[in-house]
């Protein structure tokens, strides 16, 4: 077993060039994977318990997290790209086009949209956004299969994930976006407009040569593919679709058929 000498020394080290995870600690449930976790999850509460108690801060905040999520992202590709045994870019796996990756293409219409676009972007964040980062910050597997948490990489999937739940924890804490005062059927689309619209160029490149699981419509996820054993990619794709669309506007179903029964006839 490495120690924590080792992670240190082995931060930015590709997964390439590493012992065997089962060798080093902090990668997937292991007692220091659970313990990084834990504080992390307290710290994302508290701050945005905080942040969400004080509406100077919120825009500000989101704009920071924002930039810096941009950097990270376009960093980490850079870093994936140079220092793999075999250096490229991976046109498989390094393209943004994952559920959280839409959390880039989100912000800026959260941030700065008025009305509907607005929506559009909170909508992703307090849905899609809310349920991605639940799964990967509490089951990182495909990062900490490889990495530790004390890594890089661990860095970048933690940070990016407990953003995903800080904002939109922010937002509802402050008011920022509500599930509420839903009144048109096509309000509790709103919320999938972003996720459609990536599934384009991601399903091009899945069904392309190349051959990848971009948006996971192909069912690789783990999770996915635990829960649809068998299921062919085109039939998984088409279950996909109804999922992106279904599961965001259940979060506003409630409102929308209460309103509804309080318009009159």
């Amino acid at each position: 077993m490495m120690d924590f000498r080792y992670l240190l020394e082995h931060f930015f080290t590709h997964k390439d060039f590493l012992a065997p995870p089962h060798q080093i600690p902090g990668t997937l449930f292991t007692p220091l994977h659970l313990i990084f976790a834990a504080v992390l999850l307290a710290v994302v509460i508290g701050t945005a318990i905080y942040v969400g108690k004080h509406q100077a801060l919120v825009r500000p905040v989101f704009i920071g997290l924002w930039i810096t999520l941009v950097v990270l992202e376009i960093a980490i590709v850079t870093w994936e790209s140079l220092s793999a045994r075999h250096p490229g870019f991976d046109l498989q796996r390094s393209l943004s086009l994952y559920p959280c990756s839409i959390y880039l293409y989100a912000m800026p219409l959260a941030i700065w949209g008025k009305g509907v676009w607005k929506k559009i972007g909170c909508g992703y964040v307090c849905t899609l956004g809310l349920l991605g980062g639940a799964v990967n910050f509490f089951y990182p597997a495909i990062r900490l299969s490889a990495y530790s948490c004390i890594s890089f990489v661990g860095f970048h999937t933690f940070f990016y994930h407990a953003t995903l739940l800080f904002t939109c924890l922010v937002m509802l804490i402050s008011g920022y976006h509500r599930y509420t005062k839903v009144t048109k059927w096509w309000e509790l689309l709103l919320p999938c407009v972003l996720s459609l619209i990536v599934s384009v160029p991601a399903n091009i490149v899945n069904y392309s040569p190349i051959g990848a699981d971009y948006m996971f419509f192909r069912g690789k996820f783990p999770l996915l593919a635990l829960l649809f054993p068998g299921v062919k990619p085109i039939l998984f794709t088409l279950v996909l679709y109804g999922l992106y669309i279904v599961i965001p506007a259940l979060f506003y179903l409630p409102s929308y058929l209460r309103n509804k029964r309080l318009v009159p006839a």
